[in-house]
């Protein structure tokens, strides 16, 4: 009888303490203060802090998804799908129009240029007047220089 009382206490003792070292060995929540802001402070912590806070939330997913608090699900979220690394914006907010506006810019101002030296350079050389170049035609035909043209081919 004593043994069997023994035995007793003995399976209570094992089973409450695999219970404990089950609960003991389940991962514990990680802090609000470890996980707040994670979207600002991701990209300025070291890769070591990075690796080991992926490595504990991994640990801690394992587990249901109700026993998470929201500030894991959504660091786990941002860690996966946030807007960091190859998913970073490619531009700033409003670096978009400053281009555009540089651009706009000096296309304009390229055009402003342009016209201006236009407007101040010599006027044109007089062998750029029409009746020059029909009169140097003519000469070639007279000649019959440029064979390859047809100044010179017999018609």
């Amino acid at each position: 009888m004593l043994s069997k009382t023994l035995q007793r206490q003995a399976l209570r003792f094992n089973s409450s303490s695999v219970a404990k070292s089950a609960a003991s060995s389940a991962p514990r929540a990680l802090s609000n203060a470890y996980l707040g802001k994670i979207e600002n402070r991701w990209t300025t912590l070291p890769k070591e802090d990075q690796h080991t806070l992926i490595e504990e939330l991994k640990t801690r997913m394992e587990l249901p998804w109700q026993e998470l608090t929201t500030a894991e699900k959504r660091a786990a979220y941002y860690i996966s799908f946030g807007e960091w690394g190859p998913r970073r914006p490619l531009y700033a907010p409003g670096e978009k129009s400053q281009i555009f506006w540089i651009v706009t810019g000096s296309v304009i101002g390229s055009i402003v240029l342009f016209i201006g030296v236009k407007q101040l350079a010599s006027p044109p050389p007089k062998t750029l007047e029409r009746e020059w170049m029909e009169a140097s035609d003519e000469y070639l035909k007279s000649k019959n220089a440029n064979p390859f043209t047809g100044y010179s081919q017999i018609q």
